[in-house]
């Protein structure tokens, strides 16, 4: 998620009954409190200028299946982004070939589970696994942010990837997986990854008032999805495991690694790794710090130009920055406070 001047809670919370006139119940605002704060993350989210790359590479005798780049938007891309990999490959592909995954965040376990469902035996080689990957700091609100579409309007192929992202995770709906349908808010001034897809997956957005005490906003609500990584990737790698997968533990700093390993399929699934690794020079890294506060009953997302809320089942994530080029994985309880007073003054009448 975002700051989006971009180059170009109980989770079981039922759904707000509110109508264009205004809300029907009217919900506190967080408390936002420097001393309610449990932790504060960060994380590099690998954008890249151009979009996801998702090609096959033929690199000593090898097919890396290159499939990074996302942005902000790794877990709402994710199952459509691999399946996007593993139709590059699975035609004519015997069944039973082992394959390598390089990665183990969202895209590559999404993308080692698809193979594993077109027939693939999959190791996938990381330096981390869950609960120490980028996508474990995500919030994760399903909602194609800080990727770049190319345009003003996403492209054909970047529609497709989204439909049958979301198609799958509406399979997965529920607690097992964390997926939970939550409306999404934006107030003016944001501009939403959202804004650009089919009204079949998100709206048509209506314009009401937020329904939340404080200072009144006008905001576009959006339908949308809730993934709960401390929830989704451990249920996705136990799916992978069950399958016969294996998880080997390996790091890729060179090509010679990738071409090291046994399988003459690759997917590259390294994210900022892969940029170094084959020269990449559209991939850079945009960091985002996000603050964690108790869980609060909030059955909505809100995003706003100040930041945003996620009302996640183990906590209410609040962010957020947007440092782009930065490297450093350090927080700052300074910018931790920032955070918070930006989140503040959206709801104040000062």
């Amino acid at each position: 998620m975002r700051r989006r001047q971009l180059l170009g809670a109980a989770v079981a919370a039922a759904a707000v009954p509110w109508g264009p006139a205004g809300a029907a119940r009217r919900w506190p605002v967080p408390r936002l409190e420097e001393a309610r704060i449990v932790r504060a993350v960060a994380g590099l989210r690998p954008y890249r200028a151009g979009g996801p790359r998702l090609e096959v590479e033929r690199v000593a005798g090898k097919r890396v299946v290159h499939n990074y780049g996302h942005g902000g938007a790794g877990v709402t891309l994710s199952w459509g982004s691999a399946e996007e990999a593993l139709d590059l490959v699975s035609r004519g592909a015997r069944p039973g070939t082992a394959v390598a995954v390089a990665g183990a965040g969202v895209i590559g376990l999404t993308t080692a589970r698809v193979a594993q469902e077109r027939g693939f035996r999959v190791t996938v080689y990381a330096q981390a696994f869950t609960p120490h990957t980028t996508s474990d700091v995500a919030g994760a609100e399903w909602a194609p942010d800080l990727v770049d579409w190319g345009g003003p309007q996403p492209t054909r192929q970047l529609v497709r990837i989204a439909r049958r992202s979301h198609a799958r995770f509406l399979r997965l709906e529920g607690p097992r997986w964390g997926v939970h349908r939550r409306d999404a808010l934006e107030a003016d001034g944001v501009t939403s990854g959202l804004a650009g897809l089919p009204a079949a997956l998100v709206g048509p957005p209506r314009r009401e008032l937020l329904p939340m005490e404080g200072r009144p906003h006008q905001v576009l609500r959006y339908r949308s999805l809730l993934i709960e990584p401390p929830i989704f990737l451990p249920a996705l790698t136990r799916a992978i495991e069950q399958a016969g997968g294996r998880l080997l533990t390996r790091t890729f700093a060179r090509r010679e690694d990738l071409i090291a390993l046994d399988e003459e399929i690759v997917f590259d699934c390294l994210g900022l790794g892969a940029g170094a690794i084959f020269g990449d020079r559209d991939l850079q890294p945009i960091k985002g710090q996000l603050v964690h506060l108790p869980p609060e009953p909030l059955p909505f997302i809100l995003d706003h130009p100040g930041g945003y809320l996620v009302p996640r089942s183990d906590a209410l994530v609040v962010g957020g920055t947007f440092e782009l080029g930065v490297r450093d994985l350090a927080t700052s309880p300074a910018v931790s406070r920032g955070i918070l007073a930006a989140n503040r003054a959206f709801f104040s009448d000062g």
